[in-house]
């Protein structure tokens, strides 16, 4: 993975491309290098571009959040409930129901989205650079102008880089394109939902208007033909119809046609002479 200079304020928008290994440059993708001529491999054509997202802004994040604040609220109002059933029986759930709890727990709830939506806000922007390429989907999120606040805020060491570094790497996250189960598509946000298991969400792909086409041919031609995978209609390949083959039947003997032939018909025979010169019916 590659930041590409920071791509001018995460505007960057590249169409399918290729990484050279020799000369350590983005180039058109094709057989040759067009700077060094070394000859590119396979899998070194992909898409490759840089979004710029607002935590606090994006839904991906919250979805993330909900993902795990809901069912874990879920989890202790049915703890709470069972135990009270057990120990009380079932008036006593019916008179926890009627008391406090459940609004209690609903202030709790929104008390910890409150402090979830200042965390975020106070985590400032970052940078999700996207590769898809032969192999799968790779992200890796970049925090621009690092503090130890920001930082901190992430779960990360508030260790600013020794080197005056402006960009610090967050984390990676990548799948296989054996791995996805389902994808979704949201057109509206120019986004991609990758699912392992088909439950589960693993990468939310933020695109760009110019590298959407080539995320949809790529997911077409790794996972169009796979009857496992849930796709959208729009990226299912349908199968190309079977070849016939010819029947090979074995050849059939015929048995020869038979005649009854008349004498009139037939030739005379042929008389061949004797050895003394004379002719046999005289």
């Amino acid at each position: 993975m590659r930041l590409r200079k920071y791509r001018e304020k995460a505007g960057d928008t590249m169409a399918r491309t290729a990484y050279c290994k020799r000369c350590g440059k983005e180039v058109d993708a094709g057989e040759m290098c067009p700077f060094c001529g070394t000859r590119l491999g396979k899998n070194a054509a992909h898409a490759a571009w840089c979004t710029e997202r607002t935590p606090v802004k994006d839904w991906m994040y919250w979805n993330s959040v909900m993902r795990l604040l809901l069912p874990g609220a879920l989890v202790i109002l049915v703890l709470v409930l069972l135990l009270e059933g057990i120990s009380g029986g079932p008036e006593a759930v019916e008179k926890m129901l009627a008391s406090s709890f459940l609004p209690v727990l609903g202030i709790l709830l929104l008390s910890t989205l409150a402090v979830i939506f200042v965390i975020l806000l106070l985590q400032g922007k970052e940078l999700s650079d996207f590769v898809v390429d032969s192999r799968g989907i790779h992200e890796t999120r970049y925090l621009p102008d690092p503090t130890p606040l920001k930082l901190i805020l992430r779960m990360k060491a508030p260790k600013l880089p020794e080197d005056g570094s402006r960009v610090v790497r967050l984390s990676e996250r990548q799948i296989a394109w054996k791995d996805v189960s389902r994808v979704q598509l949201w057109p509206e946000k120019c986004t991609v939902l990758f699912y392992a298991p088909a439950w589960w969400l693993r990468i939310p792909v933020v695109c760009t208007p110019f590298t959407w086409e080539d995320v949809m041919d790529y997911i077409r031609e790794k996972l169009g033909r796979k009857k496992k995978v849930r796709l959208p209609q729009s990226l299912t390949v349908p199968a190309s119809p079977a070849l016939r083959r010819a029947a090979r039947t074995a050849p059939v003997y015929r048995e020869p046609e038979v005649r009854q032939m008349r004498m009139d018909e037939a030739d005379p025979p042929e008389m061949s002479p004797d050895p003394d010169g004379t002719d046999p019916l005289t």
